[in-house]
């Protein structure tokens, strides 16, 4: 594969984990494979209305960003699952070892980019691993021409 700097989402293979399809869609962006990043990964995710994740926790070092690009929904962090009210143009820090899940409140696809400081590693992202699994690769265009 051709390696790019500029990528358009539209152009990019969305997955979701079997039996998740209605729940969510997940776009690698940014890795190692789709622009040669050797230090960061970024993810375009998008939450149905309604629906929720499951709670989650990334190991150390690996730190994770939320920017909230559309939508309204309930981030839950902590064992607690303390809830925080995000919207369009928030932003939530996740640190490493937090337990954390997100549910969407509105009418609309809650959709957010994910950011990690590192590249993505077995064990680190369910879906990224599942994501591995299924397609033997992180990354894919819709179409082999794009």
């Amino acid at each position: 594969m051709k390696k790019r700097y500029v990528i358009n989402t539209n152009d990019v293979e969305g997955f979701s984990i079997p039996g998740d399809e209605d729940i969510y869609v997940s776009k690698l962006l940014i890795d190692k494979e789709s622009v040669g990043s050797k230090r960061i990964s970024m993810s375009y995710f998008m939450l149905k209305p309604g629906k929720k994740t499951e709670p989650g926790i990334h190991p150390c070092p690996f730190d994770e960003v939320y920017f909230i690009v559309k939508g309204k929904g309930i981030v839950y962090l902590g064992e607690d699952s303390e809830e925080y009210e995000i919207s369009t143009d928030s932003v939530v820090f996740i640190p490493c070892g937090l337990k954390h899940g997100l549910k969407n409140t509105g009418d609309s696809n809650l959709e957010l980019l994910g950011i990690f400081p590192y590249q993505f590693k077995n064990g680190v992202n369910g879906i990224y691993d599942e994501r591995i699994k299924s397609w033997g690769k992180s990354f894919k265009f819709i179409k082999d021409d794009v």
